[in-house]
């Protein structure tokens, strides 16, 4: 297991950037390494009064690991200055000396080593090593013990292993050759012996708190939060807004700021409406949350299918009145319409000042234009009114005459009001390799055996049971090490998964650790983690996030894997059926 004591995205070297990512890259992962980068080492430090610095720095069971990388295409011969030695290839036949990183990091390992015993530390074996990550290399008198490259056989993070044990062993064999009788008995070491090593080499550093990324991913993801408010912010001033956007990029977030702002500063009186039950309990929980400061009587939050059934009432016909089977056959705009033409009279019909839409991909083709006309208080409404509509194409497509009614519908509010394309720069997906998973999802690219990164974790399954084990483990190991709670996880299946019929079902109906995600249920806290559908989790956020497939031959899985790991803010984990079931 490696654990990063550094933040990824402050890395600008390409050379250290791939290393980095080689040491996701583990076999044996009951290996604990804590990692430490750009360990700079003051003159209180190295043996001469130059400053330095350790490009990465690996702290085992065995000892640490003091490595120095080079980037790029690493070559040994004729430097430009006319001396031999190493060099990088920069361009077509161009070089670049390098200084021997084996002598750089012979002098940053003797400095911890001198360091270390400085601070009464001994029996501590400090290895040193050379990375090239971007490139092949062979020299007859380096040995494959001190150096990692491209094509070596060991995954990085092994090698750290191997190579520790190796140098040990050489230096044992070295004492004896010098009649060394008593030998420095190495000391393996636990992890709250690690720890304690960690605050020698660098006081900064608080274990508890960057045990795991996680939290690393979490605080970013806040940031692109505040950052996208405020280039939005600039859209203030428009009366009618449709927004497109991928999932994650913030649109929920961007229409709760505007119910605030209108109904805390302009005292504006509004409506919030979405399709999905659980969308609408998330915004009714921050509409509510104190810190809003939203007047209570100011916000009305409504299900779009409710507020069909309440125009079906109040129009007095209850052919009017939508239900389940008028969803399944598409007829829902057909009832909404009907009954927007019988309700315009009607005194007790609610009216507003602003209306905003969340997720409207799901209801462009069930009549939401008919409501804007029956709900807002001002005049030819579609023109004039205050409307806020927040959509994703690539999220939903009715089929047949709908799509006409959706496309129709879309394009005459693009042609009302002021429309802004989001992107997914601005994602709360920040976790290493998050982004590139959702776009290889989206596209139906995804790839099992691929490496999407340390904060993607991929592996296929034959039976539930030994799904649901791994899902235990894995969200075990991140509230272990991230310290977050059952509230801040989502379990998410395949629709298909949570049928009646489903083996999943009927482990999960003996489960106690586990409860289904209702509508009852999201605003009240639970020491449970809870589970749903991919599809129903539109528009929720949470931190850690795991997946559930069926077969990925199935190719509408991979829509529903692309909205279900766009929930997730830090970590994502997919667990994928190998076999189809018996």
């Amino acid at each position: 297991m490696i654990y990063r004591l550094y933040n990824p995205w402050h890395i600008a070297n390409s050379g250290e950037k791939e290393t980095d990512k080689q040491l996701s890259v583990q076999k044996d992962d009951r290996e604990s390494m804590f990692v430490m980068h750009g360990l700079r080492l003051s003159s209180r430090y190295h043996r001469t009064r130059m400053a330095g610095e350790c490009d990465f720095v690996v702290l085992t069971r065995l000892g640490i690991m003091v490595i120095e990388v080079k980037g790029g295409i690493i070559g040994y011969g004729k430097q430009p200055e006319g001396g031999i030695g190493y060099y990088r290839l920069v361009g077509d036949r161009k070089k670049e000396s390098l200084d021997n990183p084996f002598i750089q990091v012979d002098g940053n390992a003797d400095a911890i080593q001198k360091y270390l015993l400085g601070k009464n530390l001994r029996n501590i074996f400090v290895g040193r090593m050379v990375c090239f990550p971007e490139c092949g290399f062979k020299r007859s008198s380096v040995s494959e013990d001190d150096l990692w490259h491209r094509d070596h056989e060991l995954p990085l993070p092994d090698m750290i292993i191997d190579s520790l044990q190796w140098q040990i062993e050489k230096f044992r064999e070295n004492e004896t050759r010098r009649g060394v009788l008593n030998h420095i008995q190495w000391k393996e070491f636990e992890e709250d012996e690690i720890k304690s090593i960690c605050n020698s080499l660098e006081p900064e550093f608080q274990p508890d708190a960057f045990r795991s990324t996680l939290r690393l991913n979490l605080s970013e993801s806040d940031r692109r939060i505040r950052e996208g408010i405020s280039i939005l912010s600039g859209l203030n001033e428009n009366r009618r807004l449709i927004i497109q956007g991928p999932p994650g990029s913030g649109k929920s977030t961007y229409a709760l700021d505007i119910i605030m702002r209108l109904c805390k500063n302009e005292g504006l009186k509004g409506i919030y409406l979405c399709w999905n039950e659980l969308l609408l309990e998330e915004m009714k929980s921050r509409v509510a949350d104190p810190s809003a400061e939203i007047p209570a009587d100011r916000i009305r939050t409504k299900l779009y299918f409710d507020l069909a059934v309440e125009l079906g009432e109040l129009s007095g016909d209850r052919a009017l009145i939508p239900t389940k089977e008028t969803v399944k056959r598409g007829g829902v705009r057909e009832c909404v319409k009907g009954a927007v033409a019988k309700t315009r009279n009607v005194r007790n019909l609610d009216k507003y000042d602003f209306i905003v839409i969340d997720e409207a991909q799901d209801i462009f083709d069930k009549g939401i234009d008919h409501v804007i006309k029956a709900l807002l208080k001002v005049n030819n409404p579609l023109q004039n009114g205050r409307y806020y509509i927040f959509y994703d194409d690539s999220q939903d497509y009715p089929g047949n005459e709908d799509l006409t009614h959706y496309i129709r519908t879309r394009d005459m509010f693009k042609s009302n009001a002021a429309s802004y394309n989001l992107t997914s720069n601005l994602r709360i997906n920040t976790g290493h390799g998050l982004d590139e998973f959702i776009r290889d999802a989206s596209s139906g690219l995804l790839d099992t055996g691929k490496d999407y990164g340390r904060d993607v974790f991929v592996k296929g399954y034959e039976t539930a049971t030994d799904a649901m084990a791994m899902m235990k483990s894995c969200l075990a190991r991140e509230m272990g090490l991230g310290g977050i709670k059952a509230e801040d996880c989502l379990v998410l299946f395949t629709w298909d998964l949570l049928r009646k019929d489903s083996p999943f079902v009927q482990i999960l109906e003996h489960e106690e650790s586990l409860e289904l995600l209702k509508p009852d249920n999201y605003g009240s806290s639970s020491a449970k983690i809870r589970y749903t559908t991919m599809l129903k989790a539109k528009g929720l956020e949470k931190d850690v996030v795991v997946l559930i497939s069926s077969s990925l031959c199935n190719a509408k899985n991979s829509f529903q894997i692309f909205i279900g790991a766009s929930r997730a803010r830090g970590k994502i984990v997919m667990l994928h059926n190998n076999a189809p079931f018996k």
